[in-house]
């Protein structure tokens, strides 16, 4: 059964329009977190849904929570608790990290939250964090808003947030393909099984596949991306800092 299912699960990740993109956002975050995590650091998960990156804190406290409503359904949220979106209930320089992907994108109120996570971050405590440069709108209506480098670095700034280092997701060329494949996948017009897994197979792989080895020839100067991953440093508090009840 187990064979099965890996089977059943490498199929559907390799059909998957976003694969490629979900496989290198995975091994940036991985990374950054492989150099950050400490033995016996606390660290928390804001907006953890099924608590993907769990793993990377084997030696480690680790904290998931989420919002009750949003985008994503029930299912594929598994938080240790859940909150408002804006409040986050933890006292104040509680933590040691904190953990934010594919997050900030989804969040009514931005600049509250970041307000929070500089409330609960030790000072000197590391802030990773993944957001969308380049996709598709999705889990609507709750998505607000894209991030350039330069954005997301002046954004945190404001919030005592030292960005240390900026990973892009996807070359040029490979955007490009990811965003054909999504297009091709969300406008099927039957939505079989067989029929997503064939055109999968025949269109959306070989497309993904042949951009990974066009970025290595062509040239790409980074500027067109999918993804930003960030790796930031809490340099100091703020001056208001909200009482945890």
């Amino acid at each position: 059964m187990k064979i099965l299912k890996t089977i059943r699960k490498v199929i559907r990740n390799a059909i998957s329009p976003v694969w490629l993109l979900d496989r290198r956002m995975d091994i940036s975050t991985r990374k950054i977190l492989s150099e950050c995590v400490k033995k016996n650091s606390k660290w928390l998960d804001v907006g953890c849904g099924l608590k993907p990156f769990a793993s990377s804190f084997n030696h480690a406290s680790y904290t998931g929570i989420d919002v009750e409503v949003s985008g994503r359904s029930e299912d594929l949220k598994k938080p240790d608790k859940f909150f408002d979106g804006v409040n986050i209930p933890y006292k104040d320089r509680q933590f040691d990290g904190i953990l934010c992907t594919q997050v900030l994108e989804h969040v009514e109120n931005l600049d509250s939250l970041l307000a929070e996570c500089n409330r609960v971050l030790k000072t000197g405590g590391i802030f990773v964090v993944s957001v969308p440069f380049v996709y598709k709108e999705h889990e609507q209506p709750h998505d607000f808003r894209r991030f350039t480098s330069f954005g997301l670095k002046q954004t945190f700034s404001r919030f005592f947030f030292h960005t240390t280092s900026s990973e892009k997701c996807l070359s040029a060329i490979e955007t490009i393909a990811t965003l054909f494949s999504v297009y091709v996948n969300n406008n099927i017009g039957v939505r079989n099984k067989f029929v997503l897994i064939l055109t999968g197979c025949l269109i959306t792989l070989p497309i993904l596949v042949t951009s990974i080895f066009l970025s290595k020839i062509l040239p790409d100067n980074r500027e067109l991306f999918c993804v930003l991953v960030n790796h930031s440093v809490k340099i100091k508090n703020l001056k208001k800092i909200r009482e945890t009840k």
